[in-house]
């Protein structure tokens, strides 16, 4: 199962730097809907096509990091360095599943929105999986 559990990882972090990438070169499908918007409707913040490709860097670095646990290239660093880079992920997405308790998460109040829409049934549970998963991972090192 650990395998799984580290292939599963992997796959999600890679399709979701994909996705960045594509916005970053303005190729925007489903951009918008990944955006928080504030009561009126106005976007609560519209990120730079760099700042995109920053978090595609980001989540690519991720998806590298959990393919070394896979077993198929050799570890690169100390176990303790996976463990605070699993620790990271853990709490990192976990406190994005829980949300600011006005916009994001599960504790979000502002919910009239397609961003609230999508973020109820996929990005703040694709959150909470990840963090369940990159525990999961840290209690087999």
């Amino acid at each position: 199962m650990y395998q799984f559990y580290t292939l599963t990882l992997v796959f999600i972090f890679f399709i979701l730097a994909i996705l960045h990438f594509l916005w970053s070169l303005n190729i925007l499908w489903g951009f918008e809907s990944a955006l928080p918007r504030k009561k009126d409707g106005s976007f609560l913040f519209y990120p730079k096509r760099i700042e995109s490709f920053l978090v595609g860097l980001a989540l690519s670095f991720l998806s590298g990091f959990y393919f070394s646990f896979t077993g198929f290239v050799p570890l690169l660093f100390d176990s303790k360095v996976y463990q605070i880079g699993c620790w990271f992920t853990i709490v990192i997405f976990g406190i994005r599943a829980i949300g600011d308790f006005n916009y994001v998460g599960f504790a979000k109040r502002i919910k009239n929105k397609e961003f609230a829409y999508w973020d109820t049934i996929l990005y703040s549970p694709l959150c909470l999986f990840i963090s369940l998963l990159a525990y999961l991972i840290q209690r087999g090192i």
